[in-house]
Parts: structure tokens; C-alpha cells; sequence
């Protein structure tokens, strides 16, 4: 998007305070989410299924590690930096914003969730998708930080687990 798109995005937000709200609670909403049925799955994997419990933890805190010094090396500047606007939720930071840790953090833990239950990894992927598009529609990313973030971390997470099975075998 250009400097129109997102004045003219982040105008009609504003214009419209109903809206506005949704939007916020659908953007804090869906990360709070992620990370409490991410919670409940390390719970349940606890409980009952102990011998996936390990690298649903690391994977995804390796690929949280590996993305934020991606982005600090990166630096790219924040759109609303770049291009001279105000986002509609305002934010300090001005620069790492590619790839976007919001996605790439929320994408580790949707393959995570997926090797573990199809279900949850589904509906954390659609979580993962919504954080997405409200990252870019407030204002905070460009389009190419999501889904740089939402590869990263899907990519990561999936190399992880296939690391995991061949270090696991190759014990056994």
C-alpha cells in the first residue's frame, strides 16, 4: 500500500469509531488468543502427551529468536515512519518491521499446534491470518511484513518439526 491507501484506510477507521473498535478488539483479540490456546496446548500436551511437549516449546521460541534478530539485522522502517503518518493505534517504534513478529511468532505456533491437533493448528493459522491483516490495516506494516513474517514463521516451525523427527529417529 501507499501513503493514500493507509490515510485513506486508517480515515475511514477513524471516521467510523465503531469500526475502530471492532478492528482493535479483532487485532488484540486474536493475539491473546494465540497465545492463551497456545497455553492450553502446552497444558494439555503436559498432561497427557508428554513426548511432543519439548519441541512444542523450543520450535517455536527458536523461531521467535531467530525472526527478531532477522528483523533488528533488517531494520526496515515502519510504514507510518517511511511514509509520514499517523497508524491508527499509535506506536513508539520506528523501525524492525519486517518481517512482522506479531505473524511470524503466531505462525511457529499454529504449525506447532497443527503437528499436535489439526483443529487448533487450523483455527490458529485463521488467528495468525486475522493478526495479519490487522497489523497492515492499522497501519503498523506493509503487506510484505505479514507475509514475510507468516513464511518465516510457518517455514521455521516446519523445517523445526522435521529436524525434530530426524534427531529423534536417529537416537532411537
Amino acid at each position: 500500500m501507499n501513503e493514500q491507501r493507509y490515510r485513506a484506510v486508517i480515515g475511514w477507521f477513524q471516521a467510523h469509531p465503531a469500526a475502530k473498535g471492532v478492528l482493535y478488539l479483532v487485532s488484540r483479540g486474536a493475539v491473546a488468543a494465540v497465545y492463551l490456546l497456545y497455553g492450553l496446548l502446552l497444558f494439555w500436551l503436559a498432561a497427557w502427551h508428554r513426548e511432543s511437549l519439548l519441541p512444542a516449546i523450543v520450535i517455536p521460541a527458536a523461531a521467535f529468536w531467530a525472526g527478531s534478530a532477522l528483523r533488528a539485522r533488517i531494520d526496515r522502517p515502519r510504514p507510518y515512519t517511511a511514509l509520514g503518518y499517523r497508524p491508527l493505534f499509535p506506536k513508539e517504534e520506528s523501525g524492525r518491521s519486517m518481517p512482522s513478529r506479531h505473524c511470524f511468532s503466531a505462525a511457529a505456533i499454529a504449525v506447532a499446534a497443527w503437528h499436535c491437533s489439526v483443529p487448533l493448528g487450523a483455527a490458529l493459522a485463521v488467528l495468525a491470518g486475522l493478526i495479519a491483516v490487522s497489523r497492515v490495516v492499522t497501519g503498523v506494516h506493509y503487506i510484505s511484513d505479514v507475509l514475510a513474517g507468516l513464511a518465516f514463521g510457518a517455514g521455521f516451525a516446519l523445517v523445526g518439526w522435521q529436524f525434530y523427527a530426524w534427531v529423534l529417529q536417529a537416537l532411537l
